[in-house]
């Protein structure tokens, strides 16, 4: 079976026939556990894309603290800040559990998008996108109290390899607590408050490291809840009601 073949065709191409070009320099790497991909100080000469699994990337504090900021999978690019000309990556790109990830050199990558005008629609549109989110996500933290980040956070991963979507329109998340206090940017004992609040209200089950939820019916808690106009009391989550 061709590369071709292997990979699947996504927005009008095949990235198979892409990452088989010899004139790319591509690498496909195969590793069945967590292993980091670059660390903050790696010199930013690559992009990365998935064929297979799950990539988390975290910024790093300069205390050491980490925050996860982003979930990829299949199809996702990610290691932009070489695209950017960046002297180095700036976060921590992390696999979980088996994957599949290309490395392609960032200068060979840039002739390919001069000759390939698929590939640059493919990359810019996601790029887009990851830009769209990045900004609605800075906006939450001034304008939204915890409980709304906590939930926009909720539905943010349950579009990503993160989740697994069930029959009955549901997903499931697999995260820790302290993950995705990181994402959200509060304290961990201040998010558990917060889905426990979630619970109690029928619209999350939690497990050992998993959140099952209705992205729909947790969208329309949102909703309301803003239709409601619930303030920030002194910085602290208000009541879910």
């Amino acid at each position: 079976m061709s590369l071709a073949e292997i990979l699947p065709e996504r927005a009008g191409f095949t990235m198979g026939a892409v990452l088989a070009d010899p004139s790319l320099g591509a690498s496909r790497r195969e590793v069945d556990e967590s292993i980091v991909l670059f660390e903050p100080r790696t010199p930013a000469n690559a992009l990365y894309f998935i064929e297979a699994g799950q990539v988390r990337v975290y910024q790093i504090g300069h205390d050491g603290s980490t925050r996860l900021s982003d979930i990829f999978g299949a199809g996702d690019w990610f290691g932009i800040a070489a695209l950017a000309g960046s002297e180095d990556y700036g976060n921590r790109a992390v696999t979980v559990s088996r994957s599949v990830v290309w490395t392609i050199p960032v200068d060979r990558l840039i002739q390919a998008l001069g000759r390939d005008s698929s590939l640059t629609r493919k990359l810019v549109a996601q790029l887009a996108t990851r830009l769209e989110e990045a900004n609605n996500t800075a906006a939450r933290m001034m304008f939204e109290d915890c409980n709304q980040r906590l939930v926009q956070t909720l539905l943010r991963f349950s579009r990503t390899a993160a989740a697994t979507s069930q029959e009955d329109g549901g997903v499931v998340l697999r995260i820790t607590h302290q993950q995705l206090a990181q994402a959200v940017g509060a304290a961990r004992e201040t998010v558990s408050l917060g889905l426990t609040q979630l619970r109690q209200k029928n619209l999350l089950r939690t497990g050992r490291n998993r959140l099952s939820f209705n992205p729909i019916a947790l969208e329309q808690f949102s909703r309301r809840q803003l239709a409601n106009g619930h303030p920030v009391a002194n910085g602290q989550p208000v009541k879910v009601e």
